[in-house]
């Protein structure tokens, strides 16, 4: 997947779709899209997520924000150490890679750093997955048929057996579309790495979220058969 990168004052943009290639700093800009009519819907997390429609084609539009304590101090700004080192642009570099490879991860659009002295602001776009959902919205109404747990294992060694690190592996980071097919998204703070203590860290991980939605509603639809299967799928790459 070719990757351009453009700058223009203390803007910097990386692009990797050729059939966008007018991506100017507006369209990192919220009210920008608002003032288009083009903004569908909207999703709420450490920021704020824009869901656009960009002449017919389904797009993403994520602000990088911090979480926790240093969210509340430093809320959007990020130390700047150069731009190949800034969050947006290594996750973009991360998707278009494991694009590459075939996994199924959103198609990254661009990414976008604004930088000011020592800090920086970044934002990215994908494309959203079509007719998807999250494994926590789809476990909230009804159970996963096994084999679809399978894949969710298989889709999860795929990752690892490329070398990914998911920093935050969870119950919401794992999406299944119309196709049922299973899809891995939230790659920021995400990278490559050799080993293979960090893979049982990120399977620990995703069980716990699991446990966690299980012990907070009574009708999340989870069970040990439904581990075992999953176990299964991540044991057979």
């Amino acid at each position: 997947m070719a990757i351009k990168q453009v700058s223009a004052g203390s803007h910097h943009i990386l692009t990797c779709a050729d059939e966008y290639p007018q991506i100017t700093p507006q369209w990192f800009d919220p009210q920008w899209w608002q003032e288009k009519g083009a903004v569908n819907g909207q999703a709420k997390g450490r920021g704020t997520t824009l869901f656009l429609d960009v002449d017919g084609e389904a797009l993403v539009l994520r602000h990088y924000r911090r979480g926790g304590l240093p969210g509340k101090l430093l809320d959007d700004q990020y130390v700047f150490g150069g731009l190949e080192a800034t969050r947006p642009f290594k996750e973009l570099r991360l998707l278009s890679a494991m694009r590459d490879q075939g996994l199924n991860v959103p198609r990254p659009v661009a990414a976008h750093v604004q930088r000011s002295g020592l800090v920086y602001r970044g934002d990215l776009i994908t494309a959203m997955i079509p007719e998807s959902q999250d494994l926590h919205a789809v476990l909230c109404r009804q159970p996963l048929p096994e084999d679809r747990w399978f894949a969710t294992g298989v889709a999860v060694a795929r990752m690892h057996r490329a070398g990914v690190y998911h920093h935050d592996l969870n119950v919401r980071n794992v999406m299944i579309d119309s196709r049922e097919e299973i899809w891995i998204i939230d790659f920021d703070r995400c990278d490559f790495r050799a080993g293979d203590k960090w893979k049982t860290r990120n399977v620990a991980r995703f069980l716990r979220s699991l446990v966690k939605e299980k012990n907070k509603h009574a009708g999340f639809h989870w069970q040990q058969s439904d581990w075992n299967a999953f176990l299964e799928g991540l044991q057979s790459v």
